[in-house]
């Protein structure tokens, strides 16, 4: 993007997305089964997550991020996966996910 199209240029999401590299755990919406993964960004209407665990779009999550310190409860929400992108050369996939509720 050069100068003059950056000075024109509007964000077009309604929440600002913050890079973050924190653990997360998560389990289906049923409950059964936990797993792990890393949530790159965040923002207030969704997530960036990288898991070894291949999910469908549609399946629906409750994420857990830990908090820092013991002022904070931890962040818990049921989310839902919009997009799925393998990863191959790091067994891995990153997953777009949007917040449906948050649960705390």
């Amino acid at each position: 993007m050069i100068l003059s199209e950056r000075s024109n240029y509007e964000e077009k999401r309604n929440f600002i997305r913050m890079k973050v590299d924190t653990m997360v755990t998560f389990t289906r919406a049923d409950g059964k089964d936990r797993y792990e993964g890393r949530c790159r960004n965040l923002s207030g209407a969704g997530m960036l997550l990288e898991t070894q665990k291949k999910l469908e779009m549609g399946d629906r999550l409750k994420v857990t991020i830990p908090s820092e310190g013991p002022d904070f409860a931890p962040l818990e929400a049921i989310v839902e996966v919009v997009r799925v992108i393998p990863e191959p050369d790091l067994h891995m996939f990153r997953m777009g996910v949007v917040i449906r509720k948050i649960c705390n």
